[in-house]
């Protein structure tokens, strides 16, 4: 059995079991708690001390609510749960339709439900008859998640841990689209807030499907969607779950305000070909590090690492051979270095690129031998700037 859909089924299975026995256990009447010798007078609701700060207020208090017959206290064992191998087979009518259609995108969401997590050789075709009947019978669009389709959970190529603005839904090759897999998920919404998440999962709870009944369950005492869950549709990226939240830092936004800075790059890709900064040293004896004193620090290549990026742009723009590139050079700024970045590319396979670094390459040792200091050293691959993980697409957020 496969990995378990991130927090998705792990909430089914712990949550859901702890939420169980605590959700249900609160309809119960609590049995009075008897008064030691020579404590104050218990009161008869749940044996609360009538000067307790609770009194009243419906905590230790019995539940004026029906007592559900399968509650189990939360002080008892819950039934074993039947051996896979003791399953028997469903009786119902399992669905021969496309998955595909039903599969999970970017355009669901952001904030779902997640109704059930189905696991075994019938995994896919479960979770199907759920998903109709949630749509047909009580018009809630319903979306299925395998686990090969599940960002950075299944060892998957081509699939971000988080997924990137471009990503519409999960894109498998070959060997891993042709791999089997024994786990799906039925997730439910498309809500816009965490508030109106909440309302559908209540909704969501309350439900029943015919279908389940049906179905074969290790855990034959629980019965609907009780243990739904709340989540996110993971093939939109995080910083789009709450757009506006972000801050742009002012500071760096300012040392970037420059012609070359590299916000004015047009395109999502560029080479970065140097990186000027300050030095770093190993001193495992904080107490040391007066050693050095203000002089030291004065020297150091940070003071001049931002007149180093630029001196070291214009040189570039201006060589020859770099101009035959057709490319433009950028800069980016921050509190600890200062990054010369090379093209503008909206194709990481861009036949360009490479041919720009080899023409970097050539011009490297002329360079630094006629500029003390002026090394360049062109990265094996481009740089997103549109990845959530790099520090420029931070910096730019609003």
């Amino acid at each position: 059995m496969k990995a378990s859909i991130v927090s998705l089924s792990l909430g089914c299975l712990v949550a859901g079991t702890a939420s169980f026995g605590q959700d249900l256990q609160s309809a119960l009447p609590r049995a009075p708690v008897p008064a030691p010798t020579g404590s104050p007078t218990q009161a008869s609701r749940g044996g609360v001390p009538a000067a307790s700060p609770f009194a009243g207020q419906g905590i230790g208090a019995a539940s004026s609510e029906k007592a559900d017959p399968k509650v189990f206290p939360a002080s008892s064992v819950l039934p074993t749960p039947t051996p896979p191998d003791q399953l028997k087979p469903a009786t119902i009518a399992l669905p021969n339709d496309a998955i595909e259609p039903w599969l999970l995108t970017k355009n669901a969401g952001p904030f779902m439900v997640l109704a059930r997590t189905f696991r075994g050789p019938e995994a896919e075709r479960y979770a199907l008859a759920l998903a109709i009947e949630l749509k047909r019978d009580y018009g809630l669009p319903a979306y299925i998640l395998r686990t090969k389709d599940f960002p950075n959970r299944s060892n998957i190529r081509n699939v971000p841990p988080t997924a990137d603005a471009f990503m519409a839904k999960a894109r498998l090759t070959d060997p891993e689209k042709t791999r089997t897999y024994d786990e799906a998920a039925v997730l439910v919404g498309n809500e816009q807030t965490l508030d109106a998440s909440e309302k559908l999962l209540q909704k969501v709870r309350k439900i029943k499907p015919v279908c389940l009944n049906e179905m074969p369950s290790i855990f034959n005492w629980r019965s609907g969607l009780t243990t739904a869950l709340r989540t996110t549709n993971p093939f939109v990226a995080t910083q789009n779950l709450f757009p506006g939240r972000g801050k742009r830092d002012k500071l760096i936004s300012q040392m970037n305000a420059g012609p070359r800075s590299i916000y004015n790059c047009p395109g999502r890709y560029t080479l970065q070909v140097a990186e000027f900064g300050g030095r770093s040293v190993f001193n495992p004896d904080q107490k040391a590090i007066g050693v050095f004193g203000n002089e030291w620090l004065r020297k150091s290549p940070l003071v001049t690492a931002a007149d180093d990026a630029e001196k070291l742009a214009d040189m570039l723009a201006k060589d020859p051979d770099v101009q035959r590139t057709g490319c433009q050079p950028y800069i980016y700024h921050d509190r600890t270095t200062s990054k010369v970045m090379m093209g503008a590319f909206n194709d990481p396979s861009d036949p360009i690129a490479p041919k720009l670094r080899d023409t970097l390459l050539k011009v490297a040792v002329p360079l630094a031998s006629k500029h003390k200091g002026m090394v360049i050293a062109p990265a094996n691959q481009l740089t997103d700037l549109e990845d959530p993980n790099v520090p420029i697409k931070v910096s730019q957020a609003k």
